[in-house]
């Protein structure tokens, strides 16, 4: 993770990870809303990572995430990526904006659920097989 003073400079992300957004919506959106209050226009980003298209990103901007595998997959994948955990972010910003008893509960939500997708290593060699076998079987265009 690189570190800057100000990633408000770039544009900024939310990529909750999608087993989040699967088990704890309710959790996603609040951390989404906070980030908006912090930084205003943020998107989220709801692709999962184990199927994200390596030539998605051009432009550089700033990941927030508060899943490890998407940290670590975008992080590696990507070097116009400005990778940040969300409570690093958090730490940085709360003094000026508090989650106050949301944050015990946000912590208890995260800690309850797992939030890596399956198995990268494992499925990756599955996907590429995958991606190689149904490209080399497409029909000729007419």
């Amino acid at each position: 993770m690189d570190t800057f003073d100000n990633i408000a400079q770039y544009p900024i992300y939310f990529a909750p990870g999608c087993r989040l957004m699967q088990l704890e919506p309710a959790m996603v959106s609040e951390v989404y809303d906070y980030l908006r209050k912090l930084f205003g226009n943020i998107r989220l980003y709801t692709r999962c990572c184990a199927f994200d298209d390596a030539k998605q990103h051009d432009e550089e901007a700033v990941f927030i995430t508060l899943c490890d595998s998407c940290f670590k997959i975008y992080g590696e994948t990507y070097a116009n990526l400005h990778m940040r955990d969300f409570w690093s972010v958090y730490d940085e910003y709360k003094t000026i904006y508090p989650l106050g008893d949301n944050e015990a509960k946000l912590r208890d939500a995260l800690d309850s659920t797992m939030c890596a997708p399956a198995p990268i290593k494992a499925m990756r060699p599955f996907f590429d097989e995958w991606k190689t076998w149904s490209t080399s079987h497409r029909e000729p265009e007419k």
